[in-house]
């Protein structure tokens, strides 16, 4: 609290007066009548025998505080902004409570020099309801639901206090679908806001958090999290190995001559065609080292063999896209080259934990429909439980949710198993899969 002794007369009873009024303005606006729209019942209160006020009004050390306070609670009433009750044959002397005028709450609001909740919501949903056409559905889906709860007189979490913060969260939720290459934060910051260090201070944390809550993905750090919408301020290679012939240009290539594989630039992957998946299968895998591990020791092996880098950033998604065209015949892959095969299937070996099983549903749902699972069964699990990892309580309740979600119904048995066991598997710690594909 700030020294009252340094205050003047005038100074303490206008700031006294703002903070009284702001406290009855927050009783007013945590009420049930302002949630609902409906007249006040209860008028809302402040206590001076046991409320906020309390040591401040019985201040030994300095009586003027008592004086004063009534004088304003008193020029208050005689506004009619708030009614007064004394204590029981103490009358002006001893204050019982204060009780704010719901006839009079703007005039409250203006002598605190608060701006009201309402107006407060209004603003922040005229803002977030240009986000519900959004490209991204699940962008869209906050926004009509932030929406309908502020329509409700219901925050929804959502800062009351910052709309600069949503307009700028907007503007960048925005500009992310029409970008065709990863950006660096700071090239995007100088684009939207002329200033190459706001997005870092003031939007990434409010983004992260959206990503990490609404996307349906739990990514393992902010890093990859910005990366899944294409804010990367390093562009990472495209590790892949194996039988595919592809085109740059005119210029034919064949990856069979990389015995350990290639790394592609973003830019490579915009401009090659897939020409021929020569193997018999194509085998997505999460982590790098295990990517390394299963090139290496499969050296040659007819299979074509992708590092998805956990959930893939978009110079992977890119590619999976026209992988995914090739295996499916899809005729909008621009610049594709027709004659692709039919059920050529597809394999995704990745860590068996939840992350893992979220990833393997981004890549069945965004590329291959009929994505199979590798290594990450039942008896693969009891094979390597030795290894696994004891995970937190939060992250059991994350797996049971899971468990309770049809959207995982195929892997309900494994993620049983997990909570039987209380231990993750992280594909570092596996071999390759023994029975592979059968």
């Amino acid at each position: 609290m700030m020294d009252r002794d340094a205050w003047s007369e005038t100074e303490y009873k206008k700031e006294f007066g703002r903070r009284l009024l702001a406290q009855l303005i927050r009783k007013y606006e945590s009420s049930k009548a302002f949630a609902s729209g409906d007249p006040v019942k209860q008028k809302p209160q402040v206590s001076f025998a046991n409320g906020p006020f309390q040591v401040e009004y019985e201040d030994e050390m300095d009586f003027r505080k008592k004086e004063w306070i009534h004088e304003v609670v008193e020029s208050l009433a005689s506004r009619g902004i708030v009614a007064v009750k004394w204590e029981k044959f103490r009358e002006g002397r001893q204050l019982a409570k204060v009780y704010l005028e719901p006839d009079r709450v703007e005039a409250a609001y203006e002598l605190a020099g608060a701006t009201p909740r309402q107006k407060k919501m209004e603003r922040l949903r005229d803002i977030l309801k240009t986000l519900d056409h959004h490209p991204w559905e699940w962008v869209a889906q906050w926004s009509r639901e932030a929406v309908s709860a502020l329509n409700q007189r219901k925050s929804a979490s959502l800062d009351l206090d910052d709309p600069e913060g949503y307009e700028r969260l907007a503007d960048v939720l925005r500009e992310l679908p029409k970008l065709e290459d990863d950006i660096p934060k700071r090239v995007l910051s100088h684009r939207l806001f002329q200033n190459s260090k706001t997005f870092e201070r003031l939007v990434e944390r409010r983004l992260v958090h959206l990503i990490q809550t609404r996307s349906g993905i739990e990514y393992d750090s902010d890093a990859d999290a910005l990366e899944s919408v294409g804010i990367a301020d390093q562009p990472r290679s495209v590790w892949i190995a194996g039988a595919l012939r592809c085109s740059i240009g005119n210029h034919p290539v064949s990856l069979a001559m990389f015995p350990g594989g290639i790394g592609l630039s973003r830019d490579t992957v915009r401009a090659m065609t897939i020409d021929e998946v020569g193997g018999l299968r194509i085998v997505l895998i999460e982590n790098l080292t295990s990517w390394h591990q299963w090139v290496k020791e499969r050296q040659g092996a007819d299979e074509v063999v992708v590092y998805t880098g956990g959930f893939p950033n978009r110079a992977v998604q890119q590619l999976l896209r026209k992988l995914g065209g090739y295996v499916y015949g899809d005729s909008r892959e621009e610049g594709r080259r027709f004659g692709a095969v039919g059920g050529l299937p597809v394999y995704h070996w990745g860590d068996m934990d939840a992350g893992g099983i979220q990833i393997f549903e981004f890549l069945r749902i965004h590329f291959f429909p009929d994505l199979e699972p590798l290594g990450m069964d039942e008896q693969s699990f009891l094979r390597n439980a030795g290894a696994g990892m004891e995970y937190s309580r939060s992250y059991a309740k994350k797996l049971k949710d899971m468990l309770a979600n049809e959207r995982f119904a195929r892997w309900h048995g494994l993620i049983r198993l997990m909570l039987v066991h209380g231990k993750r598997i992280e594909q570092e710690s596996m071999a390759i899969p023994a029975d592979l594909f059968g």
